[in-house]
């Protein structure tokens, strides 16, 4: 056992696995719905940023390439595909020389369809990329343009044709379900859209209105109305059943894909794996301990540049309890659900045995289901899963 310089215990066996996210903070414009921490950026601003997150790496590596092979890197955003493409080859660049990358590892990029070209895409490609996470949101222009996205349907489509010139078949796309004045008929047609076009791996989100968001204030003025729950919860059970007509699997919550194409990266955040955020606000998880990066730019550029400290304002080490919560929680929301034999292996308690009568009444409610000493959210369940999961954890 060993003790890096975070002061988190790493166990030194034939190498872990690792996964690493990198936030690109930098978009043309903000959506109104978007809470994530992200800023337009001059282009001096964009390459100090780059010459820091370079700095982090080196520094990050020291902690952790001695005992991990990193086997999935997630480039997300903001907007990484609004940059020059020669800032992803050089992020990549310096991510491989400074940890131990496997061959098979899944290298992810997320693109605006209107900010790629052909030379983009190519020049990812060359630089390690073969997952390409391409936003949509919705097929109808007048939700585009009231979400703020600055894309066309032309634009997706024109992408994602790019995309499979060079052979990519690994690709991801998401759509909103429960935007103000959205129908359901604009749901069906946006969803029917991307299962034409083959992509293989969708995600689903109903909409959160965050706080600090343009919606939000448009909510709270009464400028625009959000869509009855009655409404979302016919949006989210239609793209369910179709989605399972054509072929595709719900393997998370949000999370749909065909056979071969579920998210190695999605999937460690699910099952409480380790990951390394790197980036303004990015957050990382390793051996029980969370912590997370400054979201100030200001400041991020202080510590990196001037001290050359890593940005990490918080961490934590989950208690007992806490890990507990965070592994009922989690794993509700995947396919496979709760596994019964290892939660009791890893906390030495009979979860089943302890809830009993909860865990009868929900089934007996339809909520939940018991397969192969696993418990698992039904579609009904999914619906109220925050519920469920407090009840679960009280």
């Amino acid at each position: 056992m060993s003790i890096n310089d975070t002061g988190l215990n790493i166990v030194e066996n034939n190498k872990n696995n690792l996964s690493i996210y990198v936030h690109i903070p930098f978009c043309n414009s903000k959506c109104a719905y978007c809470s994530f921490v992200s800023v337009v950026g001059s282009d001096e601003e964009k390459k100090r940023y780059f010459d820091n997150l370079v700095t982090e790496i080196k520094l990050q590596s020291k902690n952790y390439r001695q005992f991990y092979s990193v086997g999935s890197i997630y480039i997300g955003g903001g907007t990484p595909s609004c940059l020059d493409y020669y800032f992803i080859r050089d992020l990549l660049s310096s991510i491989y020389k400074n940890f131990s990358v496997k061959n098979t590892a899944e290298i992810t990029i997320e693109l605006n369809p209107g900010t790629i070209d052909k030379n983009k895409v190519r020049e990812y490609i060359l630089s390690g990329v073969n997952r390409f996470s391409v936003g949509l949101q919705s097929i109808n222009p007048k939700i585009l343009r009231a979400m703020g996205r600055t894309h066309t349907p032309e634009d997706f489509d024109k992408a994602i044709s790019t995309i499979r010139e060079f052979g990519i078949k690994n690709i991801s796309s998401d759509m909103i379900i429960g935007y103000p004045k959205q129908t359901l008929t604009d749901v069906k047609e946006t969803l029917m859209y991307l299962i034409e076009k083959d992509v293989p791996h969708i995600s689903i989100y109903m909409l959160q209105v965050e706080e600090g968001t343009a919606l939000k204030k448009m909510v709270d003025n009464n400028s625009v109305a959000l869509p009855e729950e009655d409404l979302v919860i016919k949006m989210y059970n239609y793209v369910s059943e179709v989605l399972a007509e054509k072929g595709y699997a719900r393997y998370e919550l949000s999370n749909f894909a065909k056979f071969g194409y579920e998210s190695y990266h999605n999937k460690v955040y699910w099952n409480r794996k380790d990951y390394l955020g790197l980036g303004l606000a990015a957050h990382s998880y390793i051996n029980g301990t969370r912590f997370s990066n400054t979201e100030n730019l200001a400041e991020y550029t202080e510590m990196l540049e001037t001290k050359e400290t890593l940005p990490t304002i918080m961490s934590k080490t989950l208690s007992t309890e806490e890990m507990k919560e965070e592994a009922i929680m989690l794993s509700l929301r995947t396919a496979e659900g709760l596994n019964l034999e290892s939660y009791t292996a890893e906390f030495g308690e009979n979860f089943l045995a302890k809830k009993k009568s909860l865990i009868a009444k929900l089934i007996e409610s339809g909520f939940l289901k018991l397969t192969n000493n696993h418990l698992v959210c039904t579609q009904k369940g999914y619906l109220v899963l925050n519920q469920i999961v407090l009840q679960l954890c009280s």
